[in-house]
């Protein structure tokens, strides 16, 4: 008799909550976009393969949002400037398309698409602040309506294309779109925007898929409990006053379940914890709203029982019990989700599904003749933009190879786990999430501890008005309202360095702008404190600190692997944007010292000369402030310009002939010369300037901290 793997898809399908619900305005359109291309692909594929069960978590605010989109509900300046008619367009709204209609994916995206990126070179994959201008002027009507087309046109999906010829001819006509042409598509948008509930109820209603819920705006629940939960994975961060709201948690909950049952017809069975953050004290709290099932990373469960046998441990439901509740956790497995989320995109496509259908054969063969369940469990709209055809041949060709495969059988969770209920209890489960097994994306850092204690001083405002009886129960629900979206997880995802994006303003912004609500929903001033930006420009983690002294050769190469070997390095792409941004300049960026000199390593993503009148500063400040400048765009400089900077004046101390600029950029400073001693504190940043126009900065968001070394720097890191 042939042994069956049984195998579990989660797609976890979710969006921030982006509408201002004092002015139902929108401010992104990911919603949407994403609507016509992953919401509308990954549950209309399903057709084509019957057998293929799977499970989709659909977060209750982004089916908010999808509704509020198709009642036409919803303000999207997006939207409005895409059905704008190009001649009606003022001078700065032309301005906002030709910044921001261009972000997507340029690889998959943008570069199929010849009508796309016709429009792309036109206005320059580079554009900064002094050039916008001229692409605005050079841009006509035609140009314009082109690109408001192409913008939402290159979101559609494939099910989309293959569904309507309208969506075909357009992306195959390319260009000189009509008014007419761009407000039919728009209309398509809508249509296709109104399919996708009706879509996912259907599928489950005929057994296909199960869906599951999160807390209704997606918070981090464990830190929602308690925030102080977070020092049981992370013992040494410094942490915000503490926040604890259990009754929030538990309504988040309650309200999802009943925002599920009212679209779906029925309550879920499986809640996915949001970002799979769990602890002891959601257990009772989800078995007590109905929730029977939930889900995690491998990570908590290993750390939860101490062993990390996969093949023993991994496949199998358990039972998470706290209280005498308890709920069945099943636990993915991260390696093949990461493969799917971030590896398979790269490779070719058939190849990659059946190497994760060979993956699953070798876990069969590993394991015991008991049943056992494979989870993959991962995003199920950001992965497919970086695939070929938004995924359609990687997810066609898994799909079919295992519906033909013998011995591997797709379920739904629920199913599985009705027909193998879990027999090992888990008695204290890890506190954590699927990214580190721990909080450290949304708590631990200024910005984020800023955030939480914004929110604990909001809510309890709102706690102490409540408390007067001057106020109507509608008003205090709107205002619980506004508290339950700023404690979604996305606003603190943004804040620090772990992660940037080209939002991260706009973020930050709408984070403020919930909890400004409150007040405002109850005639009370907002705080200035609500009206200041928490972004600012703080000291950026290294992903590598130095761990001794260097003496490299400064002659613009890598003489050999040893001579920045115990440098410290930043990594721009974690500092800087996202894939929606132009090309970066810098790739790296390597710091370290001996006694006498700080050396610095720029290594470039563009060859070195492609730019012209490009113009790099190191600066060198904290009590005073060096900058040392240079050509970026040049091989064979050798000498840089040290400048110091004081009371907004600046002035040329020297030229140093201490650079070389090659296949990558070295560079050695004298501490002696920047005024340093041994034990100094000193703040680095990079900038890249062009006609005297900042363009780019590394970090962006902050700057590296350096202290000065003394002959015992190397001791101590040797004995640390």
């Amino acid at each position: 008799m042939t042994k069956h793997l049984k195998i579990a898809f989660l797609w976890h399908m979710h969006q921030p909550y982006y509408i201002d619900p004092l002015t139902n305005r929108a401010s992104m359109p990911w919603v949407r976009l994403h609507g016509t291309k992953s919401y509308y692909d990954m549950i209309r594929i399903l057709d084509e393969f019957p057998s293929i069960k799977a499970t989709f978590n659909l977060v209750p605010a982004l089916l908010k949002q999808l509704i509020e989109y198709t009642e036409g509900n919803i303000k999207d300046t997006f939207l409005e400037y895409t059905m704008k008619p190009a001649s009606d367009l003022t001078e700065d709204e032309r301005r906002f398309i030709l910044t921001n209609f261009f972000m997507a994916n340029w690889e998959t995206i943008i570069s199929p698409n010849k009508g796309y990126l016709r429009v792309l070179e036109k206005r320059g994959r580079h554009i900064y602040p002094h050039t916008i201008g001229d692409a605005v002027k050079s841009f006509g009507d035609k140009d314009i309506t082109d690109l408001q087309t192409w913008f939402n046109l290159g979101w559609f999906g494939f099910k989309a294309e293959e569904e309507y010829e309208e969506i075909r001819e357009l992306k195959k006509k390319g260009r000189n779109f009509s008014e007419d042409e761009k407000k039919r598509m728009i209309d398509i948008q809508m249509e296709i925007l109104k399919k996708i509930i009706p879509a996912y109820k259907k599928a489950e209603e005929k057994g296909q898929i199960e869906l599951t819920t999160s807390p209704f705006y997606h918070p981090i629940m464990p830190l929602l409990n308690n925030t102080e939960i977070s020092r049981r994975s992370l013992p040494d961060k410094p942490m915000p006053e503490k926040f604890s709201s259990p009754e929030d948690a538990a309504s988040q909950i309650k309200m999802a379940i009943d925002c599920h049952e009212k679209i779906f017809g029925k309550k879920p069975d499986g809640m996915w914890p949001s970002e799979g953050s769990v602890c002891p004290e959601i257990i009772p709290m989800m078995r007590s709203s109905g929730i029977s099932w939930t889900a995690t990373d491998e990570g908590i469960l290993f750390r939860t029982i101490g062993k990390k046998d996969k093949a023993e441990y991994l496949y199998k439901p358990y039972k998470a019990v706290y209280h005498d509740k308890d709920v069945s956790v099943i636990f993915r497995d991260q390696g093949l989700s990461d493969l799917v989320g971030f590896t398979y995109s790269k490779n070719p496509q058939a190849a990659a599904a059946n190497d994760l259908i060979q993956h699953f054969y070798e876990i069969r063969n590993a394991v015991s003749d008991k049943p056992h369940l494979v989870s993959i469990i991962l995003d199920g709209e950001n992965p497919w933009e970086n695939y070929p055809n938004n995924g359609s041949d990687f997810l066609r060709n898994l799909y079919k190879g295992l519906s033909d495969a013998e011995g591997l059988e797709t379920v739904r969770i629920n199913d599985y786990l009705n027909e193998n209920p879990p027999t090992d209890a888990l008695d204290n489960i890890h506190s954590g999430s699927w990214i580190n097994s721990n909080f450290a994306i949304w708590i631990g850092s200024y910005e984020k501890n800023l955030g939480w204690d914004y929110l604990k001083r909001t809510r309890e405002f709102l706690k102490e008005a409540e408390g007067t009886g001057q106020y109507s129960s509608d008003d205090i629900n709107r205002c619980y309202e506004s508290i339950y979206i700023a404690e979604g997880s996305d606003w603190f995802w943004w804040y620090g360095d772990d992660f940037s994006s080209d939002n991260d303003e706009e973020f930050d912004r709408l984070f403020r702008t919930h909890l400004s609500n409150v007040y405002r929903m109850l005639k009370k001033d907002v705080p200035s404190y609500l009206e200041t930006p928490i972004i600012q420009f703080h000291e950026v983690s290294p992903e590598k600190a130095p761990t001794g002294f260097i003496t490299p050769i400064i002659d613009g190469r890598i003489t050999d692997y040893f001579e920045w070997l115990e440098a410290g390095c930043i990594i721009s792409a974690r500092h800087r944007g996202t894939m929606y941004k132009t090309e970066r300049f810098i790739e790296e960026i390597y710091y370290g010292f001996d006694l006498n000199k700080l050396f610095i390593r720029i290594d470039s993503v563009l060859d070195i000369e492609l730019e012209e009148d490009l113009m790099a500063e190191v600066i060198v400040f904290d009590n005073e402030e060096f900058r040392l400048t240079f050509p970026f765009g040049k091989k064979g400089v050798s000498s840089y310009t040290l400048i110091r900077a004081f009371n907004g004046k600046t002035e040329k101390i020297k030229e140093i002939e201490s650079i070389s600029t090659d296949k990558i950029i070295e560079l050695s400073m004298p501490f002696s010369e920047l005024n340093l001693k041994a034990g100094d504190s000193v703040k680095i940043n990079i900038k890249l300037e062009k006609n005297n126009i900042e363009i780019e900065r590394y970090p962006q968001k902050g700057f590296i901290l350096l202290t000065v070394p003394d002959e015992n720097f190397e001791r101590i890191m040797w004995r640390v």
